[in-house]
């Protein structure tokens, strides 16, 4: 392949895994949102009341991002094998661990679906 194309294509594999990131971080502000609040000694003793479920649109839409951001880990996994030019060049870090992260994410929240006490 020509430097111009290649150029480009790295250029796509950065700002993938960069979108990755973001979307990930962006699941944990969702992750917040969703999960039950915790009570603790103060809320027991001022009886306020906090909520001991979690939000269901909100975790549908936790569990969505967690797809886009593995469906973007992988296919910049793919990218990057597919730029490799030389066999030393090696495959980012950074992708590996995000693709790794939310894949197990995606796990996680699949295996506890059915244990969690989810509200619409």
């Amino acid at each position: 392949m020509r430097k111009p194309i290649l150029d480009r294509l790295h250029l796509i594999l950065a700002s993938l895994t960069i979108v990755g990131w973001g979307v990930l971080v962006y699941s944990l502000v969702i992750f917040d949102d969703a999960r039950p609040e915790m009570s603790t000694i103060i809320t027991t003793f001022h009886n306020i009341e906090v909520r001991t479920y979690w939000l269901g649109a909100v975790y549908d839409r936790l569990f969505w991002l967690l797809w886009f951001c593995a469906g973007i880990s992988f296919s910049s996994l793919a990218l990057n094998w597919f730029l490799r030019v030389r066999a030393k060049d090696t495959i980012w870090f950074s992708t590996v661990m995000l693709s790794i992260v939310s894949l197990v994410a995606v796990l996680v929240l699949m295996i506890w679906h059915p244990m969690l006490d989810i509200s619409s």
